[in-house]
């Protein structure tokens, strides 16, 4: 069943809020919680889980406003998974993934008039005469020290806005393969969660699986590559960070569109091939039953499927 284009105008759009608003929620906490350490953007464990939390929790919440209106993807990697398995057209694809992209800009960008004046007592001032703590760690992440006169300069957005860098401490291969497997992880348990068949829960549950996952993965990959597992989630940071001052294309940036597309083709791979039809412990095979509405939330008649699939 086609719908009308006003319908997927409103689906684009409401992919292109909630992804402005899970930039400005889990990038904005982890600004927040400002304890970043100098020097290596190495974060403390409390700041870890709390911006675990916030990016966990802020996309269920998401999810759960926007998936009866676009299925609630709020990533690329994830719309590349529904592309791929013919739930989507390529057209309706594109527009998803846009809506994405800039929506992170967006996000970001507002994210930056929320907290740009956090630098103000670092410019012009040395280690020694601002705070200890916190403002040191800000300046020394956000500002250049001169080395002639030990002063910071150059002061750019907040810790970078919290774009993604991976850690000094592993390669970029290394990089690669933790984002796919923590891009495997959510991508798996969407389509596992909300678009199983046999999955007993519900789709209405499928937000709070979806959540931890991204959650869990973040409590692995934030001290190893920031946990990006949703390219437009770096995008919009990065860009950001680099129209202000930052230089945010900096080691290991390939890592981050390239690795999220490759876990979502894993995990797509995997359902398809061994879980599709699968059946629910105890139940009849389902392999000739109708599948479950493709949103990852709400129940949707059509489901995103059948609502776009033919908008080319």
């Amino acid at each position: 069943m086609v719908q009308s284009k006003k319908d997927l105008f409103g689906a684009v759009f409401a992919e292109f809020l909630a992804t402005a608003l899970f930039i400005w929620i889990g990038c904005g906490a982890a600004i927040s919680s400002n304890t970043w350490h100098s020097g290596n953007s190495t974060p403390e464990v409390g700041s870890v889980v709390g911006i675990a939390i916030a990016f966990g929790f802020g996309i269920s919440v998401l999810a759960y406003g926007i998936g009866h209106v676009s299925g609630g993807h709020i990533n690329p990697a994830v719309t590349f998974s529904f592309l791929i398995r013919g739930e989507m057209s390529l057209a309706s694809a594109i527009m998803y993934m846009l809506a994405q992209f800039f929506g992170a800009f967006i996000g970001a960008l507002f994210l930056y008039a929320s907290v740009v004046g956090l630098t103000t007592g670092c410019e012009g001032n040395s280690v020694d005469t601002i705070d200890d703590g916190a403002n040191e760690r800000l300046c020394a992440s956000s500002c250049t020290l001169d080395a002639d006169s030990g002063l910071f300069m150059d002061c750019g957005p907040p810790f970078g806005l919290g774009t993604n860098v991976v850690s000094g401490a592993i390669g970029q291969g290394s990089a690669f393969i933790a984002e796919l497997i923590g891009t495997f992880v959510l991508v798996f348990t969407v389509l596992m969660a909300a678009v199983h068949p046999s999955n007993g829960s519900g789709p209405n549950a499928a937000p709070i699986a979806i959540g931890w996952s991204v959650m869990l993965a973040h409590l692995v990959l934030v001290p190893l590559t920031g946990c990006g597992i949703n390219p437009a989630r770096t995008f919009g940071p990065a860009i950001v960070s680099l129209f202000f001052g930052a230089d945010s294309f900096v080691r290991g940036a390939w890592v981050y569109y390239t690795a999220p597309f490759a876990g979502s083709l894993c995990a797509t791979l995997s359902y398809e091939i061994i879980f599709k039809h699968v059946p629910a412990v105890g139940e009849e095979a389902v392999a000739n039953q109708p599948p479950r509405s493709s949103s990852v939330v709400g129940n949707i008649p059509e489901g995103l499927a059948s609502k776009f699939v033919d908008e080319a």
